[in-house]
């Protein structure tokens, strides 16, 4: 995907940065230009100071697809807003460029609406992980998943199997994911592997929001589902009580259910493509 001297994309779809985060904006661009010679090239919408209605989001991610330079586009936000932009995305101009978005938590709508509209492999990932505390773990993670093109091996735990253990990935966070519910956005689960993984939520929301993936057929279309880290729900020692509330609707559908510390809002995630195909 990525070699030595190709440029990349930084931009913000959803709530902007605080400056005082600049510094590690800085750092990442130091270590992607020292370890694997890339630049990078940053949107003007990505701090919350800045001009940042959802039709100047939306133009700052399209002029980054409309430029032949950039090789990849990472989103460094998150938080509610990433939805805002939908209507003044032109997924003709996305659909030519073929160029990956990766991105994690809100960018889950950007995500999956660009997979829906134009088939589009994308990436659950936060790029800013670079200059945290597992920089060197995600270094390696970075060069074999985004330049060596290595294909993405999680750990996992297999819960529950199904009578299909494979799919394409689609999903990401299980909030931001239902954003799109009821939209042209929403890719259809059938035969899709759903990924699902959440920062907040305690028992009470996360079960409604299982309530509601049931209700508009995601869990029963789908061939399986993999769990990431729910980060409320694990501080407060019940991350075993999201395990039990999926396994009610993968015995109830006879589906398979995974179960991997690799994906979600930890500092050591791995980058998981959405649209690829994963066999288990």
């Amino acid at each position: 995907m990525l070699q030595n001297g190709d440029m990349i994309g930084l931009v913000g779809c959803s709530n902007g940065r605080k400056r005082e985060q600049e510094k590690d904006i800085d750092r990442v661009e130091e270590l992607l230009a020292k370890n694997f010679g890339l630049s990078l090239i940053r949107a003007t919408t990505i701090f919350e100071t800045e001009n940042r209605m959802p039709q100047q989001r939306a133009e700052a991610l399209l002029n980054m697809y409309r430029n032949p330079e950039i090789k990849a586009i990472f989103d460094i936000s998150g938080g509610d807003l990433a939805n805002e932009i939908l209507p003044y995305l032109d997924f003709e101009v996305i659909k030519a460029a073929n160029k990956p978005f990766i991105g994690y938590s809100d960018l889950t709508v950007v995500l999956n609406a660009i997979y829906a509209k134009t088939g589009i492999l994308g990436y659950n990932y936060q790029l800013l992980h670079l200059a945290g505390n597992e920089s060197e773990l995600q270094l390696r993670q970075f060069e074999n998943t985004f330049l060596k093109g290595k294909k993405t091996i999680i750990p996992y735990e297999i819960i529950r199997t199904g009578t299909k253990m494979s799919g394409e990935i689609i999903g990401g966070n299980i909030r931001c994911l239902l954003k799109l519910a009821g939209t042209e956005y929403l890719p259809s689960p059938t035969g899709k592997i759903i990924l699902l993984e959440a920062m907040s939520g305690d028992r009470n929301k996360i079960a409604t929001y299982l309530a509601q993936l049931d209700q508009i057929g995601y869990l029963k279309e789908a061939s399986g589902v993999i769990l990431g880290t729910f980060s409320e729900m694990d501080e407060l020692g019940r991350s075993d009580e999201v395990v039990e509330m999926v396994q009610e609707y993968a015995k109830r559908y006879d589906k398979f259910l995974l179960k991997t510390p690799a994906v979600g809002h930890n500092t050591d995630a791995h980058p998981l493509p959405l649209g690829q195909i994963l066999e288990f």
